[in-house]
């Protein structure tokens, strides 16, 4: 049996690095329209933003206006923008990136 010691690296631990803490309902205003297939891989790009590999999986675009903004950008001109804070992060654009308000842009 395998126990979970102070000491062991972080990408051992059950624990996700980030937990989603606010945008929950620009995900669920977005999904009524979207298709399965792209629900999963916005899923897929939120659970590797919690776990931070984000960086390594995915094209991200830094904010050089706001340093802990950033914007994913998948298939089909679509933007996923993200905003990270000290062990959380929020949600503030998903949709296509002609559309990214100019406050979300990242």
């Amino acid at each position: 049996m395998e126990m979970d010691t102070p000491d062991e690296p972080a990408a051992r631990r059950s624990d996700p690095r980030f937990r989603l803490e606010r945008g929950l309902d620009i995900l669920e205003a977005w999904s009524r329209t979207a298709s399965q297939a792209t629900r999963n891989a916005v899923y897929r790009v939120l659970f590797a933003v919690q776990d931070g590999s984000v960086f390594r999986r995915y094209e991200t675009v830094d904010s050089y206006a706001l340093p802990h903004e950033f914007s994913v950008h998948l298939h089909d001109d679509l933007v996923i923008g993200i905003r990270l804070a000290d062990q959380s992060f929020a949600i503030g654009y998903i949709g296509p990136a002609r559309q990214v308000p100019p406050a979300a842009a990242a």
